[in-house]
């Protein structure tokens, strides 16, 4: 897998910091992983209003009581959550980023030997900036079905008919897939 894509354990653990502050009252304006290509790593991006109101120290204080209540702490790579303003540049981009949608193909091949479990998935914008299109590889059929299904979110007959095709011809695309420009980044697939 392609070290910038976001991991399931990553996106779990979103989740839990998600929960934690909830239940606990804590204002959030963004939660959100942010790529540090400098540092090779994920980081969690919290914005609260917190942060300008009380101070950074008292906002961080604030989202680790929350996450100790919650039940989380242990369970949360504390190193790579940041606690920032919703003000913050950093946040102003990753929110803007999580508005853009863009629609566009994925394209799956089988570039392995006739019979292995070789695929590969890339999405082509229909516009865009341009550039090097990432993709991501698959090392089993369930693993494409996974992704395709569960952190896609394509409908189950668009997802039999493309792999169907993808089994008969050893290629298949499937068009019309929408994705926000921050989803497509944290899959691997922008």
């Amino acid at each position: 897998m392609d070290k910038t894509t976001l991991v399931k354990r990553d996106v779990e653990v979103e989740g839990l910091v998600m929960t934690a502050l909830s239940r606990q009252g804590v204002p959030v304006t963004l939660v959100d992983w942010q790529y540090i290509p400098q540092l090779d790593e994920w980081q969690l991006v919290i914005a609260t209003p917190l942060y300008d109101k009380y101070g950074p120290r008292n906002a961080n204080a604030t989202v680790v009581t929350a996450l100790q209540r919650g039940g989380v702490y242990t369970d949360v790579p504390m190193r790579r959550i940041f606690v920032k303003s919703p003000l913050d540049p950093s946040v102003r981009e990753l929110e803007r980023e999580a508005k853009m949608l863009t629609e566009g193909t994925l394209h799956v091949v089988n570039f392995g030997p006739a019979s292995s479990d070789d695929y590969s998935a890339t999405y082509t914008p229909y516009t865009g900036r341009g550039g090097a299109i990432p993709a991501r590889r698959f090392k089993s059929i369930l693993a494409l079905r996974s992704f395709l299904e569960d952190e896609l979110q394509i409908r189950r007959s668009s997802v039999e008919e493309g792999l169907s095709e993808l089994e008969r011809t050893r290629g298949t695309s499937i068009p019309n897939v929408r994705l926000r420009l921050r989803q497509a980044k944290k899959l691997g697939l922008a």
